[in-house]
């Protein structure tokens, strides 16, 4: 490694690292002020809100993550010239090439582990957060239990027990549905699959018994119908489709297939995890490449005010495509990949001509 190279990294780092502390321990005080009061009503140990802020350290780190990786270039940039060490590079016979492709590989490659290693931690941070403060802290209580992949689920009415196939209770294998009255059961539903559609159940390969028939076994190909439980109920945190893992997603892709149902949102948001990956550097190579072309050693505040344009500008595009994706926009998916396709096209036409 050269040694600008090493002097570049450096400092990079710590300006995100400086960046990252700013922007979580401002979060970080958002959420305190926000849920410490309600918390010292329910009377809990101080652990388990330590706990909580934990999980939710990491929701905020994924949602500003890429925005303060692709500001750390023009942080950094900005530093150098109030410091005159930007000069410093340039005089010594450096060139901007030089400069753009030693701070973008490295903004490139912290956004790729980076990004990664979020796009699996998030969906657990998620799902430990909720439940910390609905079950831990809030003591709701969880309607259903899991044992061996499978839920035993109770109410006054019925009795459940079955093994979910996708994250939101809509799929159903192995069920067994014991309806009760005055505590005893009076009818038993056997079904090989149970697919919750418009507001119904439909079960396959069914076995009924009823107490009224001495619980004799009447089996039938299918039936549907609405019952007392819905998905809903099935689920202990309810997730969206952004708090889902990968194996979650792919669950939920088969059955909303499996059902004929539009699955455009679940392919945008495997997607967008992909796409999440290279938003710091779409952010970046924009803002230090005008910063780097304005840039003089005796005004460079021209080149700060515009470099920060152009980086509102690419943030305002980026969130409006990503939100629009997210709602299943399948078009929005071609014009982000052509984003990205030019940002890295002009990245290596810099690095390479000049």
């Amino acid at each position: 490694m050269k040694i600008y190279q090493q002097v570049v990294y450096k400092d990079l780092f710590k300006i995100i690292g400086l960046l990252l502390s700013i922007f979580g321990g401002f979060y970080l005080s958002l959420d305190f002020l926000d849920r410490f009061p309600p918390f010292l009503s329910f009377h809990k140990p101080l652990y388990l809100f330590i706990i909580y802020i934990f999980w939710r350290a990491w929701l905020n780190l994924y949602e500003f993550f890429p925005f303060i990786l692709g500001l750390s270039g023009i942080c950094l940039l900005s530093w150098w010239s109030r410091n005159r060490e930007l000069l410093a590079f340039l005089s010594l016979g450096f060139s901007k090439k030089e400069l753009i492709g030693g701070i973008m590989w490295c903004i490139l490659f912290i956004s790729l582990i980076g990004g990664v290693i979020l796009n699996f931690v998030f969906p657990k941070a998620a799902y430990y957060s909720i439940y910390t403060w609905d079950y831990k802290i809030a003591e709701k209580k969880p309607v259903y239990t899991v044992f061996k992949e499978k839920i035993f689920f109770q109410d006054p009415q019925l009795f459940l027990i079955a093994k979910p196939l996708e994250p939101k209770g809509e799929y159903l294998k192995d069920l067994t549905v014991i309806f009760l009255k005055n505590k005893e059961p009076w009818e038993i539903i056997w079904a090989d699959t149970a697919i919750y559609k418009d507001n119904k159940w439909y079960l396959k390969n069914v076995i009924i018994q009823k107490k009224d028939k001495n619980f004799s076994p009447k089996e039938k190909k299918e039936i549907s119908g609405k019952f007392s439980f819905k998905p809903e109920l099935l689920v202990i945190v309810e997730k969206s489709l952004k708090f889902l893992s990968f194996k979650e997603l792919y669950q939920r892709y088969k059955f909303l297939k499996k059902i004929n149902k539009p699955y455009f949102e679940v392919i945008t948001e495997f997607f967008w995890r992909f796409l999440y990956l290279f938003i710091p550097f779409c952010l970046a190579f924009p803002s230090v490449w005008i910063y780097l072309k304005e840039f003089t050693p005796t005004q460079y505040s021209s080149a700060i005010l515009k470099s920060l344009g152009i980086y509102f500008l690419m943030l305002i595009v980026i969130l409006f495509l990503g939100t629009l994706l997210r709602k299943g926009v399948i078009w929005c998916l071609f014009l982000f990949l052509m984003l990205i396709l030019i940002i890295f096209y002009g990245f290596f036409k810099e690095i390479i001509e000049n």
